[in-house]
């Protein structure tokens, strides 16, 4: 049954990767733009960097929305009936 949680555990570590990989592109890309932009015009305000980076977070959320609530539904079906096994095996 350890063995069970430790996976369980491992599982919900990897999914938490995944599900973070989609936004973590997006504000890399949208800094290594607003980079470049302001290496090319010379543009050192700091809002001029925030603002593409907020917006590409928030599309890529909204793109990803429904494949991350799909996973962590998933994840948490297993999860809850692993936790009940568990709690069944103990008594």
């Amino acid at each position: 049954m350890t063995s069970a949680l430790v996976a369980l555990a491992r599982d919900g570590l990897l999914l938490a990767l995944a599900l973070l990989a989609p936004v973590l592109v997006a504000t890399v890309l949208a800094g290594v733009f607003t980079a470049v932009l302001g290496a090319v015009t010379q543009v050192r305000d700091p809002s001029v960097g925030f603002a593409p980076r907020l917006v590409a977070v928030v599309v890529a959320l909204v793109i990803t929305a429904p494949v991350i609530a799909g996973r962590l539904e998933a994840f948490t079906t297993r999860a809850l009936a692993a936790i009940a096994v568990v709690g069944q095996g103990s008594t």
